[in-house]
Parts: C-alpha cells; sequence; structure tokens
C-alpha cells in the first residue's frame, strides 16, 4: 500500500507544481482578474504562487529522495 501512496503523493506534487506555475504565468502576462487584483497586490501574488511552486518543489525533492532511501535499504 505505501508505494501507491507515494506514487500518488509524487504524481499530486508534480501537477500542483505545474498547475501553480501556470497560474504564476496566466497571472503576470494576461489581464486575468486585472478589476480585482492589481499593482501591488498583483505582483506580491505572483510572487507568492511562484514561492509556492518552489516550496512544493523542494518538498518532492525531499519525498523523492526518501523513496529512494528507502528503496536501498
Amino acid at each position: 500500500m505505501k508505494p501507491i501512496l507515494n506514487s500518488f503523493t509524487i504524481w499530486t506534487g508534480a501537477f500542483m507544481i505545474v498547475l501553480v506555475v501556470a497560474g504564476a504565468i496566466a497571472f503576470a502576462t494576461t489581464d486575468l482578474m486585472s478589476d480585482r487584483l492589481y499593482g501591488n497586490k498583483r505582483t506580491g501574488f505572483v510572487i507568492m504562487l511562484f514561492a509556492y511552486a518552489v516550496y512544493r518543489g523542494f518538498r518532492l525533492y525531499q519525498t523523492l529522495k526518501q523513496q529512494k532511501r528507502n528503496e536501498e535499504q
């Protein structure tokens, strides 16, 4: 059961990274929700999305590293 759960975690993490980066790029390059999110708030939101993608990438890396370590034992 644990390998299936780890596989699900890895694919979900990778999907979230792609989704968050795509959202950040969409907010940065289009006028999506420009009537409610503009100026410094918009810039801060894009930076927050990229920071979250980096965090998720780090967590995914740690999960993969732990999985490899467990396979070697």
